[in-house]
């Protein structure tokens, strides 16, 4: 009898074991055919505030703002984090708990009606997406196909124990996170990455501005997300990377020029290399083309706005190229999968979305892996590409030598004097780079001699020669050249310099209408005087 009881329980077990759904990829159709990691993945989603700023009220994407209660602690931050989990451990999730969150981007509390909000903000801004692509058809989701998404299973457990150790951290800015990039987010997580979700703001509202201020705002919300989560043990604040999409792309540009704790970026079908954003960042006084000196993934497909020679001035950086030939920017977020579930979710594409989504997510993670954790190789190599048939053109610009930091060329100043610094420029030049310093280097530089360091122009006067050098179709440089000749009192020189400086201004595209309507007058007025 104590036998038989003894293996009646045994096959209860079996039976219950059979029945509970195991942590394989097989079981989770929303993650298709992406290789999963290691790890079990955990989830969890900070509430919190800045306190040194004002609340803000919700904004959706045709500008309304909805005047709900909004707390006064401070500036809102909805920041959600996946991350490597000890398995067996959390609460399980569906896609539906991802949805439910955009609700909550500026009022944190949960309920009924923030749920319906959450769910008709995904279903208009799902139409927006797909009226870029189809103008005619202009069909929402129907509600069984918004259940069908609702109620897929997700890889990541809510609150899950966390793994032991400490990993590598990706950033992902996105405006309706955590819904649109969750999938890519799960599988880096599982691949050992701490990958955090947030949604960049404006300054008066959750709706980020398109502008060269909106730009300034999000970097700096970015890097109040960054502070937040260095507070988790098992973040590895030495290895940052960004990973962005739209004109997040731009955001992460900004913030890289910014801060060197970021190791490597990925612009994922981003606006960084269009004419359009490279204006907003030009306009920034924050934003320095050539600091940003990190590894850079450019993941682009065709549009009349796109084009990767707006990116050659970013020297300094290792930079490579894929080009997705059917795909779409948004089918790179969550929407590239899921037209798997509902076919043209985001408008028709010549290519398989899928497919096209699959093979950029496996490209960031061995971009990654290559750039953060050593892993050796080629990223293009012909045993990934040979069953990519979703990319057809790949490139690689690598890095020019890099210059010392401004502070390192200051101190060579003090102590080996202005002869180093042309021993710098010229050895520079000899290992390839053409214009070893950029034009921004000269103002400030310039400008730090002006102070007590250069009294009869000697200095200046030889920095501009080299500037010259690299830079002889700029009027300005051409200016300063001819002004500091003229302060040495070698006035031939001079005369050259400022006619130079006349004869390329009004051509010259740096300057702007005020600037080269000041720089006629100067150069003008200087000239006249060395011809009498």
């Amino acid at each position: 009898m104590a036998t038989t009881k003894k293996y009646t329980a045994i096959l209860l077990l079996l039976v219950i074991l059979g029945c509970q759904k195991q942590d394989t990829v097989d079981n989770f159709p929303i993650m298709g055919n992406l290789p999963m990691g290691e790890y079990q993945v955990g989830f969890q989603t900070l509430f919190t505030y800045d306190l040194t700023k004002n609340a803000i009220p919700y904004s959706d994407w045709d500008g309304n703002l909805y005047q709900s209660p909004t707390s006064e602690n401070g500036r809102q931050y909805q920041i959600n984090i996946w991350y490597p989990a000890q398995p067996d451990s959390g609460t399980r999730l569906k896609y539906a708990d991802y949805i439910n969150l955009m609700g909550r981007q500026t009022n944190f509390g949960e309920s009924e009606e923030q749920k319906t909000f959450a769910r008709q903000t995904f279903i208009t801004q799902t139409r927006n997406l797909k009226n870029i692509r189809d103008t005619e058809n202009k069909e929402e989701l129907n509600t069984e196909q918004l259940n069908q998404l609702l109620d897929l299973d997700i890889f990541a457990r809510l609150d899950a124990q966390p793994a032991e150790g400490q990993y590598p951290v990706v950033i992902y800015p996105n405006g309706s996170s955590p819904a649109y990039q969750s999938i890519t987010c799960e599988f880096l997580a599982s691949h050992g990455y701490v990958t955090v979700a947030f949604a960049p703001k404006g300054r008066f509202s959750s709706g980020m501005e398109i502008s060269t201020t909106g730009l300034e705002v999000a970097v700096d919300d970015l890097e109040f997300v960054l502070g937040k989560v260095s507070e988790k043990s098992n973040a590895d604040m030495n290895q940052v990377s960004i990973l962005a999409n739209a004109i997040s792309s731009s955001v992460g540009a900004a913030a890289v020029s910014r801060n060197e704790k970021f190791k490597a970026f990925i612009s994922l079908e981003g606006g960084f290399i269009s004419a359009f954003e490279q204006r907003l960042l030009n306009g920034s006084s924050f934003y320095k083309p050539e600091n940003i000196q990190t590894p850079i993934l450019f993941i682009y497909s065709p549009h009349p706005s796109i084009d990767p020679k707006y990116t050659s001035h970013l020297k300094y950086a290792d930079r490579y190229y894929a080009h997705f030939p059917k795909i779409s920017e948004f089918a790179m977020l969550n929407y590239g999968m899921f037209d798997e579930f509902i076919p043209d979710i985001i408008g028709a594409h010549s290519g398989n979305t899928k497919k096209g989504f699959e093979t950029a997510n496996e490209l960031i993670l061995r971009f990654l892996n290559q750039t953060i954790k050593g892993e050796s190789g080629e990223l293009f190599d012909d045993s990934f590409m040979s069953s990519r048939n979703q990319i057809d053109t790949t490139f690689v610009l690598p890095s020019l030598p890099k210059p010392p930091n401004m502070a390192v060329l200051k101190d060579t100043f003090w102590k080996e004097g202005f002869d180093a610094i042309e021993t710098i420029y010229q050895q520079l030049k000899s290992e390839g780079n053409p214009q070893p310093f950029s034009m921004n280097f000269y103002t400030e530089y310039r400008d730090w001699l002006a102070w007590k360091k250069d009294e009869d122009y000697v200095y200046r006067s030889r920095l501009y020669d080299l500037a010259y050098d690299s830079y002889p179709k700029s009027a300005r440089i051409n200016y300063y050249a001819g002004y500091f000749s003229m302060k040495r009192e070698m006035n031939e020189k001079a005369k050259r310099f400022y006619r130079q400086a006349l004869s390329l201004c009004e051509s010259d595209e740096d300057l702007s209408a005020s600037e080269k309507s000041t720089l006629r007058t100067y150069a003008s007025e200087d000239l006249n005087s060395l011809l009498k």
